[in-house]
């Protein structure tokens, strides 16, 4: 019976010390994806890029804006893997002081952009260079071009377009 006992001791003694060691090798697991998860964003951030990325960088796409009330043509949207350039069609003339263009495009949703990118920055999680960057150019008071550079993903993308052909509809409105 004694060595029943000592059995059932040993079993119960190498049962704290097997879920000890799981619980320390699931944390040091998670430290690792987390490390792997830096790493991965700094191989991203110095110019590492997959060959698929590599293949489409020349490639770039056209985009029609249309007014969502009749479906007039108001801006086309050059699009490349890193930027989008949106010129308003000729006879389209919108002026930066219209609302909703400066409240809310530049400043909700660019700017918004901008402020998530900078933080991400500020954590060590994005290099600068990464970091969303816009301009509008003017020729003869009209907004002539919204450039937007290292928008990084489909669905920002697809935010910025969205909410320029909104804007643009909003301001040819108030005209």
């Amino acid at each position: 019976m004694e060595s029943s006992e000592t059995d059932v001791k040993k079993a119960a003694e190498t049962k704290l010390w097997l879920e000890g060691r799981i619980t320390q090798l699931q944390d040091e697991i998670e430290r690792l994806k987390e490390a792997l998860t830096y790493v991965d964003a700094r191989l991203r951030a110095d110019a590492f890029k997959p060959a698929i990325e590599m293949m489409a960088e020349p490639a770039s796409e056209v985009r029609e804006l249309k007014q969502d009330k009749g479906g007039r043509l108001l801006a086309v949207a050059s699009i490349t893997t890193d930027s989008v350039v949106i010129e308003p069609k000729e006879g389209v003339s919108l002026k930066q002081g219209t609302s909703p263009f400066k409240s809310f495009l530049i400043a909700k949703i660019l700017q918004g952009m901008k402020a998530k990118d900078d933080e991400l920055v500020r954590a060590g999680k994005l290099p600068k260079a990464d970091a969303i960057r816009f301009d509008v150019e003017e020729s003869e008071g009209s907004i002539s071009k919204v450039v937007v550079e290292n928008y990084r993903d489909k669905a920002r993308l697809n935010e910025i377009l969205s909410t320029t052909s909104w804007t643009f509809s909003r301001m040819l409105e108030k005209q």
